[in-house]
């Protein structure tokens, strides 16, 4: 796993959520949940990519990270709904960091974290299929020893 662009997403998400229940104290909060949402789901990419070993230029290019990501063929649930917002994911970057603002809802800032949701829990399930538990050094010893006891009987 790269822990690093991984552990920069989930940081990302949570800061969002938290800037998303501040919105109705000022509208700069929603351009802080759209900008960290936005990061959060350009890192999850990232970590996704790296993992693949494929390559990536410095971009916050959502559509361009999304279709290298499908070029691996990993796949979540919200892939063609990310497909439909990923433009407006990626000018949240811009408009929320330049002054520019960021015309949206809540609802749709939501909708991306449930994209965001999607993808992780299918990144989540790809380290567990390629990462499967190891048996323990007790494990082993226990087992040994059981191994040896039966033989020792016989």
């Amino acid at each position: 796993m790269s822990s690093t662009m991984y552990s920069r997403s989930v940081v990302m998400l949570e800061q969002a959520k938290h800037a998303l229940t501040r919105v109705s104290e000022d509208d700069a909060y929603l351009d802080a949940a759209c900008f960290e949402t936005q990061q959060a789901v350009e890192f999850l990419m990232k970590a996704i990519l790296l993992d693949y070993g494929v390559p990536y230029e410095k971009t916050h290019d959502i559509r361009f990270l999304a279709s290298k990501v499908a070029s691996t063929g990993f796949q979540f649930e919200k892939a063609d709904t990310l497909e439909l917002l990923s433009d407006t994911i990626t000018d949240w970057e811009e408009g929320s960091r330049y002054g520019k603002g960021v015309h949206t809802t809540v609802n749709t800032v939501q909708r991306v974290q449930n994209i965001y949701k999607s993808m992780n829990e299918a990144y989540l399930q790809m380290q567990q299929d390629n990462n499967p538990p190891q048996e323990s050094d007790s494990d082993l010893s226990s087992a040994q020893n059981t191994e040896g006891e039966r033989k020792s009987q016989s």
